[in-house]
């Protein structure tokens, strides 16, 4: 008898990671949905101007390379460098904007209608039911934002190869501003939104601190330059600050820029830069992570 009952199955505790990813799951399949719409437009787009590159081709050869870069024709360079960077604006530091905004309004309600009372009277830890809520959008959002990375890496690459795109910021900014990072910020997002939301606990102010506390991460980490600590053969070729703009900063989009350092950036450079940046970004994410659990074990000590 005891054997038998030892081998019986056991249901699920609420406290293991599986069912309470897919109670995550079964609550967020509607921002799902709606992120993955988004995500689906603007691969469209970017695997639309990526076959535009044949016309581009095609006119450099019958009017020159002269003409294709400085004339002014419907698919020259400075028109294909202009698409390739309102496809690359989509995805510099929107989705981490979004990830922080969907983050932190998601762990709000959680407080703010009282439902994590409810979640915890479940033999849920706290840190477990946020942790792998946490998680869960954050595996939602990477999971949408890799394979648009990699659609735009093959674009920008095949352009650059073929020496498609105008000369001078454009092109640098086009070429070495998103890869990895791209993913890091959107994982920075969702520990902004973490913290911003269990911090305040209220939806109207996490809306505005959320994504707020996301690009002042991200600005101090690009005026810092403290990714060439990781990355010192960039270090020495760069020199000088820009002095315009907020805290000295240009932009791309809403993502703030360096222009000295990404104007000095050889194509051997993007790997080195990138997997630097994406370091630090994750280092920064991971901060802002244990200072939401060390809230929450604040909160519900």
């Amino acid at each position: 008898m005891s054997a038998a009952i030892a081998a019986a199955p056991t249901s699920p505790r609420p406290g293991r990671l599986r069912p309470l990813a897919g109670i995550a799951l079964r609550q967020y399949w509607v921002p799902g949905v709606i992120l993955l719409l988004l995500a689906l437009r603007i691969g469209i787009q970017i695997v639309y101007h990526y076959y535009g590159w044949a016309d581009a081709v095609a006119l450099r050869n019958r009017v020159g390379s002269e003409a294709y870069h400085f004339g002014r024709y419907a698919d020259d360079a400075h028109m294909m460098t202009a698409k390739l960077m309102d496809d690359g604006a989509m995805l510099a530091f929107q989705p981490a904007l979004f990830a922080a905004l969907l983050t932190g309004v998601l762990t709000a309600r959680e407080w703010e209608t009282r439902r994590v009372v409810l979640a915890l009277t479940q033999t849920v830890t706290p840190r477990r039911w946020f942790g792998v809520r946490w998680a869960t959008l954050a595996g939602i959002v990477v999971a949408l934002t890799v394979p648009l990375v990699a659609l735009y890496r093959v674009s920008v690459v095949h352009a650059f190869g073929l020496n498609l795109l105008t000369y001078g910021a454009e092109r640098q900014n086009a070429y070495y501003t998103i890869g990895p990072v791209t993913v890091a910020y959107v994982v920075l997002g969702v520990a902004a939104g973490a913290l911003t939301g269990t911090y305040l606990r209220r939806l109207w102010p996490t809306l505005i601190a959320a994504p707020l506390l996301t690009w002042l991460v991200a600005a101090v980490l690009v005026r810092s330059r403290a990714m060439l600590l990781l990355d010192l053969p960039v270090l020495s070729k760069v020199d000088g600050f820009h002095p315009g703009g907020v805290l000295g900063l240009m932009f791309y989009d809403t993502l703030p820029q360096d222009a000295y350092l990404t104007n000095t950036l050889t194509p051997g450079d993007y790997w080195p830069y990138q997997l630097a940046s994406t370091a630090l970004v994750l280092l920064a994410a991971a901060l802002l992570t244990l200072a939401a659990f060390r809230v929450i074990h604040r909160r519900t000590a």
